[in-house]
């Protein structure tokens, strides 16, 4: 079980995504990909932030198709365990000195609590949390 994360998400839906990217993605059986609910709430508030108008309109029924078709069943969400986790992996970085957003530590905990690999491009913000990741921006 692999969760992308809202850059690997982005990338794939460019037209001329990085050549790394879109190889990975191409070796990955689809119904080994999953998405989670705080990724959906990151592209959905980038998608209203900077595409406004006809482009978001058109992004959000994209995303629509996403969820509806390619991920349908494969969506996960924060649970009552995962919002627990949730708040301690950001005290337990707090104290350590390394911050975390709320969205990442969400995105985190989900991923621990499924037992899932996350794929993301910012794998240095979730360091340190036993977390397995995966960059497909890197080659190899």
């Amino acid at each position: 079980m692999i969760v992308l994360d809202t850059n690997v998400v982005s990338e794939i839906t460019k037209a001329n995504l990085s050549p790394n990217v879109g190889e990975w993605f191409e070796r990955q059986e689809m119904e080994t990909l999953y998405l989670c609910s705080p990724v959906l709430m990151e592209l959905s508030y980038g998608a209203e932030k900077v595409l406004l108008g006809d482009r978001s309109k058109r992004f959000f029924e994209g995303l629509d198709s996403l969820m509806g078709h390619h991920f349908m069943g494969r969506i996960l969400q924060l649970d009552q365990d995962s919002a627990l986790l949730t708040g301690r992996i950001r005290a337990r970085r707090e104290r350590s000195g390394h911050q975390i957003s709320v969205q990442d530590a969400m995105i985190a905990a989900i991923c621990l609590a499924n037992g899932a690999t996350l794929a993301t491009r910012n794998t240095k913000d979730f360091e340190g949390l036993d977390l397995k990741l995966i960059n497909p921006f890197e080659g190899g």
